[in-house]
């Protein structure tokens, strides 16, 4: 379905060991710096898309900060649906945010926009992210590896730290770009057979 601009290209490449039965793997792992700001592009650039008519599925996460600057919570936000889940908010030992208490059956939760995925077949699907949950096998762990597994075009947001175990996990020979919108853009041609604009 969606924009005909949106429907995925033929892949070439990509076999990941864990999901070496899999015949069609279109994923990159999209990686960031811890600390640093650029988680930012691949928000805009689901934007970008969806704007541009492409239907997207997944989610996103969202902080949102009180007057003082410190942070209050964080949501993971459904791209199909604009859902908001609350995932992680300030422990009761840390209220100035600087220490976080994840909401693991919230997180649960946070999943069924890549669940919804399998059965919607979006033309590009984004997972925030493959973190210290998924490191372990939790988390969103299962649901980004099916829907790899799938064949959907994925994005999967990888701290730099998480980058060795996602190398395991999917066997090492799924793309990997910076989390800047040019590279985005760039593997989005080749996977979508659509230009950008910018």
């Amino acid at each position: 379905g969606g924009d005909p601009a949106c429907q995925p290209g033929t892949p070439q490449a990509g076999h990941a060991g864990n999901l070496s039965t899999q015949p069609d793997i279109r994923a990159a792992a999209v990686v960031y710096r811890i600390g640093e700001h650029d988680r930012r592009a691949l928000i805009d650039f689901a934007r970008e898309l969806a704007d541009g008519g492409c239907r997207l599925g997944g989610m996103v996460q969202e902080a949102f900060f009180d007057e003082q600057g410190r942070r209050t919570h964080i949501d993971s936000v459904d791209l199909a649906t604009g859902d908001h889940v609350m995932i992680n908010q300030p422990s009761r030992l840390f209220p100035d945010g600087k220490e976080c208490t994840l909401d693991t059956s919230a997180l649960a939760d946070a999943g069924a926009p890549l669940r919804r995925a399998l059965i919607d077949q979006p033309d590009l699907v984004i997972a925030e992210k493959f973190g210290e949950q998924e490191e372990i096998g939790a988390g969103l762990a299962y649901d980004i590896l099916a829907v790899i597994a799938a064949g959907l075009p994925t994005l999967v947001l990888v701290p730099g730290p998480a980058l060795p175990r996602w190398r395991d996990v999917t066997g090492g020979e799924i793309a990997e770009l910076p989390c800047e919108t040019d590279a985005l853009r760039r593997w989005w041609r080749w996977w979508g057979r659509t230009s950008v604009s910018g």
